[in-house]
């Protein structure tokens, strides 16, 4: 079953439950109070619509030398924005609110400076599946942003972020050695297992896609969880049996499903 879940509320379900709480961007529904409150504490935020994804209806904001506000970021029809303003008020966020069959309202979001040592953008995306009532992770790839969304810092493979295995981001983009990034990859997939029993209490699915991103003290935040993943970006790393073990274990999941409509 396919559910598209509401960000703030995705983040309400993270934040109020001690297994994920310490892992997820403070977050907000959008308002101009809010909007200046949060830049107020952070250099940068993030301005994402409730239901956008793909990249798609998330701007990056921040305050300028000169006192007025860079917006830079992508509609939900996909359409570049990179605009200056003298005032927080003049965002016309309604502007941006419907598009691509979707409407509704934005967020605000603490802006994660997650980053490579050279300074491009970067997530994790941890590939969740439930077999036998067993949650575990199944595979998990990284992107790095590529020039068209370096300046906004939004890293999609529908936006040209570079597809490589997360052992690779860790090592040659972080920095890590092999103790560091044992001791990661075991916290991501720790985070990601509770974090798919939480949501799956109230959006019940048999696998989610997780977004990640990286503080600089190397603690991973959750910033999205998606309950419609795309496995895409599997087939353009070197370990092709990833994607094969996520496709057997689709197979094996629709199994179940066809034994259980039998008995009843």
């Amino acid at each position: 079953m396919f559910f598209r879940i509401n960000k703030y509320y995705q983040h309400k379900l993270l934040s109020e439950n001690p297994s994920t709480a310490n892992f997820v961007p403070e977050t907000k529904t959008y308002s101009v109070k809010n909007f200046k409150e949060f830049l107020e504490r952070y250099t940068f935020v993030f301005i994402k619509h409730e239901r956008g994804g793909q990249g798609k209806g998330i701007f990056k904001a921040c305050k300028e030398d000169n006192g007025n506000y860079r917006i830079n970021g992508f509609t939900l029809k996909g359409e570049t924005l990179n605009v200056s303003i003298a005032s927080i008020e003049d965002f016309q966020y309604e502007k941006y609110s419907t598009g691509d069959g979707l409407n509704g309202a934005f967020i605000i979001q603490e802006g994660i400076n997650s980053i490579t040592l050279n300074g491009d953008p970067l997530i994790i995306r941890a590939h969740i599946q439930k077999l036998k009532g067993r949650w575990f992770v199944s595979g998990m790839f990284a992107n790095i942003s590529t020039d068209e969304t370096f300046e906004n810092g939004i890293v999609n493979l529908n936006r040209g972020a570079h597809v490589l295995e997360v052992s690779e981001l860790l090592s040659k983009h972080l920095g890590m050695d092999e103790q560091e990034k044992i001791a990661f990859i075991h916290t991501i997939k720790r985070i990601s297992i509770d974090a798919a029993k939480l949501v799956a209490l109230e959006f019940p699915c048999l696998e989610y896609g997780i977004d990640f991103g990286i503080k600089s003290n190397k603690v991973p935040i959750i910033f999205e969880v998606n309950t419609f993943p795309g496995v895409r970006n599997f087939t353009q790393i070197k370990d092709k049996e990833i994607l094969k073990k996520i496709y057997r274990i689709r197979k094996m999941q629709k199994g179940e499903e066809n034994n259980k409509t039998r008995r009843l």
